[in-house]
């Protein structure tokens, strides 16, 4: 079978669903019971606001997901394209995939009138960093934080 790209159906985001606290805690680093809940939560209430995934798939089998979203530049007011979540079963990791999502969004992105994407990052997470540099990502800012 041969690699193909669509939007999500509801069998392939109860399977996204499914994965979402094992993608909550990669992301984050992030161990807790609640990681699937609050992944779905943070899902649904993108999806309100129109956002979707994007699957790659192997025939009928999701190989991973990115998901498109829109946000706002806090300086220009500019709507800018959003990523919220980029996922590769651990299964299919290490085969180029998430570039092929990435290149895939971009499209989407461009499709949808965009002409500046943004994602956010955890600094633990060094290999999806590296990723989104190679993609051409730059940093804009710094989101710090300090517990008391």
């Amino acid at each position: 079978m041969g690699l193909t790209f669509k939007i999500a159906s509801e069998k392939e985001r109860s399977e996204i669903y499914e994965l979402a606290g094992e993608n909550r805690r990669e992301a984050t680093n992030s161990v807790s019971d609640d990681n699937q809940q609050k992944m779905i939560e943070a899902y649904e209430h993108s999806a309100g606001y129109d956002a979707y995934f994007v699957c790659l798939m192997n025939g009928e089998t999701l190989l991973g997901w990115i998901m498109i979203d829109r946000a706002y530049d806090l300086l220009t007011g500019d709507e800018v394209g959003w990523i919220n979540d980029l996922y590769v079963k651990a299964a299919y990791r290490k085969k180029g995939y998430s570039k092929l999502l990435m290149k895939e969004a971009f499209e989407e992105f461009r499709k949808n009138g965009y002409r500046d994407v943004r994602l956010n990052v955890y600094t633990h997470n060094t290999k999806a960093m590296n990723l989104y540099e190679q993609m051409g990502f730059q940093d804009i800012n710094k989101f710090m934080k300090i517990s008391l």
